[in-house]
């Protein structure tokens, strides 16, 4: 993958945080799903077990789009605090 089309992907992700979030799930729950069928347990397993996969992983997609929000945004402008006199003029 070149570096050209990270950046594409990584500016569509910051763009589009819900369907990002989304696909991330979906693919999650395809997957889970799909190992989980080759296990010889009842279906009802395979469900759940494939369902709380795919929320730990939207929890880890949501915690890392968190932080690659909070690296991104600007630093605050540090503008000195005016001086407390007792005063109200």
């Amino acid at each position: 993958m070149s570096s050209s089309s990270v950046e594409d992907l990584r500016r569509w992700v910051v763009q589009n945080k819900l369907k990002a979030i989304f696909s991330f799930w979906a693919t999650g729950l395809s997957v889970s799903l799909a190992y989980q069928w080759t296990r010889p347990i009842p279906t009802q397993l395979k469900l759940i077990h494939s369902r709380v996969y795919a929320q730990a992983l939207t929890l880890a997609g949501l915690g890392i789009a968190g932080v690659v929000q909070w690296l991104e945004e600007p630093p605050p402008e540090t503008t000195p605090a005016p001086k407390a006199t007792g005063f109200d003029r």
